[in-house]
C-alpha cells in the first residue's frame, strides 16, 4: 500500500466579495433595462433603416449527465446580423449560475461575442433545465434566453456523500471525514488548497485537511484520499449548509464540491410557529403574489437562569427585501423566555425564488445576541414571490 500525505488548511474569516464574474440570481438589472429602453426609443424615433439584429445559432445546450457537486460550462456565440451596433446586457438567471461578463457591450454589424454560462450541480439527482437572459436593443428581440439542461447523477466516488455535523453543541469542536476515490488511477491528487465559496464563508468556520492517499483495495486498483472538516467554535445556532471545493486530477470531476451540513444547538432555539419544519430547521412561507406580499411569525425561545437578560438584534438578512421585526420578550417561566418575530414580504417585492431549490437558496436571517456563549442565531426561510 502506498501512502501519499498532503495537508491543506483553509481558514475562513469574514466575508469574501468581489470577482470578475457577474453573479445574477433570477433578477434583471434596472439600469440595463433603462439603457436598452432608451436605445429602442432612439431607434424608433429616427425612422432609420439601420437596425441591429441578434442571432444565437444554438441558444440551447445539453450538458448531458453530470455528477452532483461537479461543474460544467458552455460558451454561447451571439452574432449581430443587422446594420447597426447591437447592444447587450446581462439579464438574470433561473439558477445559482455564473454568467460571464459580456465581453462586448456593443457588437458591430456582422460581429460576434461569446457569453459563458457555468453551473455547479448543487441539487439532488434528477433532470434540470436552467435559463439565462440577455437583454438587447434589437427592436424585434428585446431579450433572448440561453438554456442549459441535462441530468444530475448521485455523486460517486465520495463516501459518505457529505460532511455531517448532527446536533453540534455550542462551543463544541468536531471533525467529519469523507473519502474521495478513483478507479484505475495510480495517483489521485488535489491541485492547490481546498476552499469554501464566498457565500459559505458567512455560514461556517471550518478547517479542511486532506491527507493519506492509500490503496483502498488491492484487487480493485482503487486509490483514495481522506478529507476531513473540523467545525470550530463560533458557528451560529441553527442549521447550516455549505460546500467544500476540491480541485482534483479526475477528468470527470476537476472541480468537485462536497456538501457540509449540520445543526448547532444550545439554549436558544426557534419554535412554536406555523410553517416551522423542526427536522429541516427551516420556516416555510411558500409562494406569495408580489401585489399582496406575505408574512410569517416565529418565536425565539431562550432557556436558562439568565434567559430574561438576553437581547436580540437583526444582524443580517438575505434577501434584503425581507422586513424583520422583533417583538417584546414574553416570560413563560423563570428559565424560559419567548421573543416573537414577525417576518414580512412587503407588497411590491420583485419576483424571486428562495425555496432552497436549483432556482434559489433559502433566505437567511441572522440574529446577534447578548448571550454569554451564543453570539449568533441563524434562521432559514423558504419563500417565492410571483408576479
Amino acid at each position: 500500500m502506498r501512502i501519499l500525505s498532503a495537508i491543506v488548511v483553509a481558514a475562513l474569516i469574514g466575508v469574501l466579495t468581489g470577482g470578475a464574474i457577474a453573479y445574477v440570481e433570477d433578477r434583471s438589472d434596472p439600469d440595463a433595462l433603462n439603457k436598452l429602453s432608451n436605445d429602442l426609443a432612439a431607434n424608433a424615433n429616427t425612422g432609420s433603416k439601420e437596425v441591429s439584429h441578434i442571432v444565437v445559432d444554438e441558444p440551447s445546450y445539453n450538458f448531458g449527465s453530470m455528477q452532483r457537486g461537479t461543474t460544467k460550462s458552455h460558451e454561447f456565440v451571439i452574432r449581430n446580423t443587422g446594420n447597426a451596433p447591437l447592444k447587450i446586457r446581462n439579464g438574470g438567471t433561473t439558477c445559482k449560475c455564473t454568467l460571464s461578463k459580456v465581453a462586448e457591450e456593443s457588437i458591430a454589424p456582422n460581429g460576434s461575442t461569446k457569453v459563458k454560462l457555468e453551473w455547479t450541480a448543487k441539487i439532488d439527482a434528477g433532470p434540470f433545465t436552467q435559463e439565462a437572459t440577455i437583454l438587447t436593443n434589437d427592436p424585434i428581440e428585446s431579450q433572448i434566453k440561453l438554456t442549459v439542461n441535462g441530468q444530475v447523477l448521485a455523486l460517486s466516488g465520495v463516501e459518505p456523500a457529505d460532511f455531517l455535523f448532527d446536533k453540534l453543541s455550542v462551543g463544541e469542536t468536531r471533525t467529519a471525514q469523507v473519502y474521495v476515490m478513483a478507479m484505475l488511477q495510480d495517483e489521485l491528487t488535489v491541485k492547490g488548497p481546498a476552499d469554501f465559496g464566498p457565500h459559505d464563508s458567512r455560514q461556517v468556520r471550518c478547517e479542511a485537511r486532506i491527507s493519506r492517499q492509500e490503496r483502498a483495495a488491492e484487487q480493485t486498483g482503487q486509490t483514495r484520499l481522506s478529507v476531513s472538516i473540523t467545525a470550530k467554535d463560533g458557528l451560529p445556532v441553527g442549521r447550516f449548509h455549505a460546500w467544500l471545493t476540491l480541485h482534483t486530477n479526475l477528468t470527470d470531476a476537476e472541480k468537485l464540491e462536497i456538501p457540509i451540513v449540520g445543526q448547532v444547538v444550545g439554549d436558544i432555539s426557534v419554535g412554536g410557529i406555523t410553517g416551522w419544519n423542526e427536522e429541516q430547521g427551516v420556516l416555510n412561507i411558500g409562494s406569495v403574489k408580489s401585489s399582496e406580499g406575505g408574512h410569517a411569525t416565529a418565536n425565539l425561545m431562550v432557556r436558562g437562569a439568565d434567559a430574561s437578560e438576553v437581547k436580540f438584534q437583526v444582524k443580517s438578512k438575505e434577501p434584503e427585501e425581507l422586513k424583520v421585526t422583533l417583538g417584546e420578550p414574553q416570560k413563560v417561566k423563570d428559565t424560559l423566555v419567548r421573543v416573537p418575530i414577525n417576518i414580512e414580504i412587503p407588497p411590491g417585492t420583485r419576483p424571486m425564488v428562495h425555496l432552497d431549490t436549483a432556482q434559489g437558496e433559502a433566505g437567511r436571517i441572522v440574529f446577534s445576541t447578548t448571550h454569554s456563549k451564543i453570539k449568533e442565531l441563524s434562521l432559514s426561510v423558504r419563500f417565492a414571490v410571483e408576479r
